[in-house]
């Protein structure tokens, strides 16, 4: 009998690190490694409109290409349960998680997470419990900074941050270049871009961060597997991506947005409301017209 597992899927990045705690408790029930294979090129959709930097040779969008395969594999790699990451060729496969797309797992509504156990349940696991590791890393790139990041797609749009004017010397932003350039002309901010090699390396330095500031994203699910200290801004049509275990939080309001941000910035002691009898007036960093 194998000692190991073959399991395929074929993205988006978000989906792909969503399905590593059922993988895991694969590993923990059945004693097996995991063979992973990803799928590059298959086309994506996200809804209507919605735009995203990965794509193929010929510019269609796709849910994963060689380049960020080639960044995923270091991060699947560095968790003891995968034997090894690889670009599916036609191997035989004895795990699809593929099967998001095909069996009806109520997409895309619901945590994310939460699809995988629908065609798999009997792996039916624990979410708020840290199911990414990473080891250290020598360099330290983001001692006493908070991470922000926030892609083209899934905004709420009750909520701005001309605010953090105040703190861009304790930002650092990651992501793709458009996304840099939109957020940071948006929100008239001067903030370091961080850029890395792969994701493991971005995986670690959110380990070594005060935290996360990001709205669905990939980057978002690395986080929620590392269960460093983080906060979301919620989609309002497609809520899927949410944050369970300690250090989690996630916002519709910019006072709650605002709050959250003091809190990883370490300004502002937990605060436990019931209700808000008084909200204040946001000071969110606009000159206002007379």
């Amino acid at each position: 009998m194998s000692s190991v597992t073959t399991f395929l899927h074929n993205g988006s990045i978000g989906d792909c690190w969503a399905s590593i705690p059922v993988m895991k408790e694969y590993y923990r029930k059945f004693n097996k490694k995991i063979i992973l294979y990803l799928q590059k090129d298959v086309k994506a959709f996200y809804y209507e409109n919605a735009t995203h930097p990965t794509i193929d040779k010929d510019g269609t969008m796709v849910m994963l290409n060689q380049q960020v395969i080639d960044m995923m594999i270091p991060l699947f790699k560095a968790q003891e349960f995968i034997e090894d990451c690889r670009v599916w060729n036609g191997e035989k496969i004895q795990g699809d998680l593929t099967q998001i797309r095909t069996t009806f797992v109520n997409m895309p509504h619901g945590d994310l997470r939460m699809w995988y156990p629908i065609i798999f349940p009997d792996l039916v696991c624990n979410f708020a419990v840290p199911y990414i590791t990473v080891p250290e890393m020598k360099e330290n790139f983001a001692k006493d900074k908070l991470i922000v990041a926030r892609s083209e797609r899934y905004h709420n749009p009750q909520v701005s941050y001309y605010f953090l004017k105040q703190y861009e010397d304790r930002l650092l932003f990651v992501g793709t270049d458009l996304e840099y350039a939109i957020f940071t002309i948006r929100y008239k901010l001067k903030i370091t871009r961080l850029v890395v090699d792969n994701f493991l390396e971005l995986a670690q330095i959110l380990k070594q961060s005060l935290g996360l500031l990001s709205n669905q994203t990939q980057i978002f699910q690395i986080a929620e597997g590392l269960k460093i200290p983080r906060t979301l801004e919620l989609c309002s049509f497609a809520p899927n991506v949410i944050p369970m275990g300690e250090n989690g939080s996630y916002f519709y309001s910019q006072f709650s947005l605002m709050l959250y941000v003091k809190e990883l910035l370490g300004e502002t002691e937990k605060t436990q409301l019931s209700g808000f009898p008084e909200t204040p007036e946001l000071n969110l960093g606009v000159e206002k017209s007379s």
